[in-house]
């Protein structure tokens, strides 16, 4: 009889075991599940910044990528760490060993980045450098904004609006979505073939679903430049009371280069006290790209 009682113990607790797994090992949520209900502009922004990161630093013990430049292919490991409106941190290393290769730190006006190989060099620069290397429009807020799942709008030689006050509100496919208020004049222009005058407009969509009232796709325009960005967010789990993505993948693509990066969280924390270490030794070269 005990042993028998004992057989029913254990294989209950291996059928627990086995949910916890599943359950730890699936996405938390499954996109589309809640049905997307009409709401004013202001309020699904509010429902949309109410459920965002609550957060003072935000740090990516491990992840993995694979980015390709122009049909070149190249994998790499890292971590990153975010102090809320004041640095991000991040170091590249080699997919094998572990090897750390290049450490990058961004100020909310400066770029540092130390390449330990194979020449040993580094360098300090202004956004100029990240735009020019990811062919976008960025700033300190756009890149914390992409690392956190956050919603951004990208510069446009305008006086910046509120960001109610420059998007518009939308159900499509049971999604919310916010589109930039110029959407109808750029549509308008498109169809009379007066794609010339657009040079001045930036054209944005976010993509949220109701289920997670998460950002979920991010689409990007820019017709001065003729370049498309596109980024995704998916396999959102739940870090306390804040709802993150596992995977990130984003597509930069204009007239002559084509620039994608699929990223993979494995490790996340927040509110850590980190560390931001950045020392140049006396044996690096300074260059200037």
């Amino acid at each position: 009889m005990r042993n028998k009682n004992l057989k029913k113990i254990t294989y209950g607790a291996l059928i627990l075991i086995m949910a916890l797994f599943q359950f730890s090992c699936r996405s938390a949520y499954e996109l589309g599940y809640v049905k997307a209900k009409p709401m004013s502009d202001s309020k699904l922004f509010h429902h949309l910044i109410d459920s965002s990161l609550n957060y003072e630093s935000f740090y990516v013990k491990k992840f993995s990528a694979n980015i390709t430049i122009d049909g070149i292919k190249k994998g790499f490991k890292g971590s990153i760490k975010v102090q809320k409106d004041s640095l991000i941190w991040m170091t590249i290393n080699a997919p094998v060993g572990g090897i750390e290769v290049a450490r990058l730190l961004i100020s909310k006006d400066t770029v540092k980045m130390i390449n330990r190989h194979p020449d040993k060099t580094y360098f300090i620069d202004d956004f100029d450098y990240l735009e020019d290397k990811l062919k976008m429009d960025l700033n300190f807020a756009i890149i914390q904004s992409i690392l956190t799942n956050s919603v951004f709008q990208t510069p446009n030689g305008e006086k910046q609006k509120a960001f109610i006050r420059n998007f518009k509100g939308k159900i499509i496919d049971n999604k919310y979505v916010f589109i930039s208020d110029k959407a109808r004049k750029i549509d308008r222009k498109l169809k009379k073939d007066k794609l010339k005058r657009l040079a001045r407009f930036n054209y944005q969509k976010f993509v949220i679903d109701p289920s997670l009232m998460r950002i979920t796709d991010v689409h990007v325009k820019d017709f001065e430049e003729g370049r498309n960005v596109n980024i995704q967010y998916r396999d959102f789990k739940n870090f306390g009371q804040n709802k993150f993505p596992q995977r990130v993948s984003f597509q930069v693509q204009d007239s002559k280069h084509l620039l994608s990066c699929n990223i993979k969280f494995k490790t996340i924390t927040f509110d850590d006290k980190l560390r931001f270490s950045f020392k140049i030794s006396d044996k690096y070269k300074r260059i200037y790209p």
